[in-house]
């Protein structure tokens, strides 16, 4: 019988699969899945993303070192490297290194679906998007500012690629870089959702630049009409906005220097220091600060040049980093310059002043929400990235009202001018000059209508032994309270003047002589009663003397008056205190 040969010490017996073994090898693997989850995340279905922007969905990585690569990029996120955001919108500000965006999204459709990936800020110097599918790289777009064959934004809306996502998981990274503000208002949109959004800044942009084209051009008419340098430093000021935020919107880069992209990296900066010049030339001209506080005044013109003088040292030297924080630096500066301005000129009672403070007030808001809002300290939104317009359209507002005011002033007292010139400052009566102006027409339609007219001279009795004795201030109340009694006796149609010194004409349309001399003789007993008070305390009583002289022949109205003027002269001579005229007129108009 054959003997079995011993088993060799170096080979054991393969023993069969246990169920611990088993479980060993089922929970490694489940510990793997779950951290492959965790590293990666799950993807986001597209139903359930929003039209908002997506930073807490997106997940981020700074780089720290040299460019990454997509596969380097692709790797960083299997190991857990990339981080989320509780940001809606991150921001990174100025000098920023660059930054990776990945999202994962779930196409649970069975076709393949259309999506638009928009990054909203235009400024950005490079930007890469890639679509991966599995693990084919399905897309790559290249879009920024830093050279003219790269994708250029499209107009308000910034950076918008047109993605096609297959059934599945898909897989998106983004790298962003620029040493402008730097920050990532990430969107993912339907077609219809980018359609309403597209619409809503069509009518939002349009509604802006229509009102401040059509402030500019009214101010710029104003100045060609009225000279005024306020009207055109405000024209300026206008325009330096509307190019600014043409810059800063896409709009100057899609339509007017698509070709110029080192321009564009420099023409926001440049245009936002202008900008802030402008209004503070615009300030201190509006306020005449020059006249009315000349420290203040050099200290803006100090503040001007050494803005004007830095942005051109940077951009001279390719300092884009130094630039960009001399911009928005200035522009918080001028801000805070101009509500400073508005404060001193409410203070010391300025015309106009509570209009210009609370437009710069308005103007802060808007511009210092705007810049903090794309560089730091101001969560991002649509609100405060327009912030900057509704704000100069609200300051706009405030200062045509303000300009309206002023113009209202200088009509007013230019109205008083001519007022003051026409009447005597005494007696509230029309001057010499005033009254032909204002008689001439009535003596023409008497004239041409054969109507009757009548002219009264006045003269104050013993006017000269009033000064003498009492005083002039005495005399120049007796001339008050008899022009007083002129004007109260006087209808709506005509025309009392004092003609100098202490004697007065009135002219009587439709008056015949002896109307008008019935006139007189009841004027000549109020004058008579009056009682006047000296600075002693003593009463004295005044008379007057009258002529009357009415229209029968007379060649023009001149001779008329000196005709009236003769009466006057014989009345005085017959003992004064008594009316005179033409007897033969009265005769003839009775």
């Amino acid at each position: 019988m054959g003997m079995l040969p011993p088993p060799s010490p170096l080979v054991e017996p393969r023993r069969p699969w246990s169920f611990s073994t088993i479980g060993h090898w089922l929970a490694l693997a489940l510990c793997c899945l779950l951290l492959g989850l965790a590293l990666a995340g799950p993807p986001e279905k597209l139903d359930d993303l929003p039209g908002e922007p997506l930073g807490k969905w997106l997940q981020l990585l700074v780089e720290d070192g040299p460019p990454m690569s997509l596969d380097q990029a692709r790797q960083a996120v299997a190991e857990g490297r990339f981080r989320a955001t509780p940001d809606v919108v991150p921001k990174f500000g100025i000098g920023a290194r660059p930054v990776w965006l990945y999202l994962q999204v779930e196409n649970s459709w069975r076709r393949a679906v259309d999506r638009r990936l928009q990054l909203e800020i235009s400024w950005l110097d490079r930007i890469d998007v890639y679509h991966i599918h599995g693990d084919e790289l399905i897309s790559h777009w290249a879009a920024g500012d830093s050279d003219a064959a790269l994708q250029h934004p499209r107009p308000g809306l910034g950076y918008v690629f047109d993605l096609i996502l297959p059934p599945g998981t898909n897989e998106l990274l983004v790298r962003v870089s620029t040493p402008d503000p730097l920050l990532v208002p990430l969107r993912l949109l339907d077609n219809r959702s980018a359609e309403a959004l597209q619409t809503k800044y069509n009518y939002g942009y349009g509604l802006l630049y229509g009102f401040l084209l059509a402030l500019i051009a009214y101010n710029a008419m104003l100045y060609i009409g009225l000279r005024i340098r306020s009207y055109l430093d405000y024209t300026l000021y206008l325009g330096s906005f509307v190019l600014s935020n043409l810059a800063y919107t896409g709009h100057g880069y899609g339509w007017l220097w698509p070709q110029f992209p080192g321009f564009q990296q420099y023409v926001i900066l440049v245009l936002m220091v202008i900008f802030g010049c402008l209004g503070l030339r615009f300030a201190s001209g509006f306020l005449s600060l020059r006249r009315h506080a000349p420290r203040t005044h050099r200290l803006i013109h100090w503040l001007i040049t050494v803005a004007i003088l830095s942005m051109t040292i940077a951009v001279a030297g390719g300092q884009r980093q130094l630039a960009v924080l001399i911009a928005f630096t200035f522009v918080l500066i001028v801000s805070t310059s101009m509500v400073w301005i508005g404060l001193i000129t409410v203070h010391h009672g300025r015309d106009a002043g509570g209009y210009f403070l609370a437009a710069a007030l308005a103007a802060m808001a808007g511009t210092s929400t705007t810049a903090l809002a794309v560089w730091i300290g101001l969560p991002y939104s649509a609100l405060t990235f327009h912030a900057a317009g509704w704000g100069v359209v609200i300051e706009g507002i405030l200062f045509a009202l303000a300009l309206a005011h002023r113009m209202r002033k200088v009509q007013l007292a230019r109205r008083q001018a001519e007022y003051l010139a026409n009447i005597d400052p005494l007696t509230g009566l029309l001057n010499r000059r005033s009254f032909f102006s204002r008689a001439n027409p009535l003596w023409s339609t008497a004239l041409r209508n054969k109507r009757p007219l009548s002219v009264m001279m006045v003269d104050i009795d013993h006017f000269k032994q009033i000064n003498d004795q009492y005083g002039h201030a005495v005399g120049d109340q007796v001339l008050q309270a008899v022009s007083e009694r002129l004007t109260a006796a006087c209808r709506s149609g005509d025309v009392p003047a004092r003609w100098g010194g202490e004697e007065f004409v009135i002219v009587l349309p439709e008056t015949q002589a002896s109307q008008a001399s019935q006139l007189a003789e009841r004027l000549r007993a109020t004058i008579e009663a009056m009682e006047i008070r000296s600075n002693d305390d003593r009463t004295f009583s005044l008379s007057a003397s009258f002529g009357i002289a009415g229209y029968v022949d007379h060649e023009d109205l001149e001779q008329l008056i000196r005709e009236s003027d003769h009466w006057l002269y014989q009345a005085k001579q017959g003992g004064r205190n008594r009316v005179a005229g033409n007897h033969a007129g009265l005769a003839a108009q009775a």
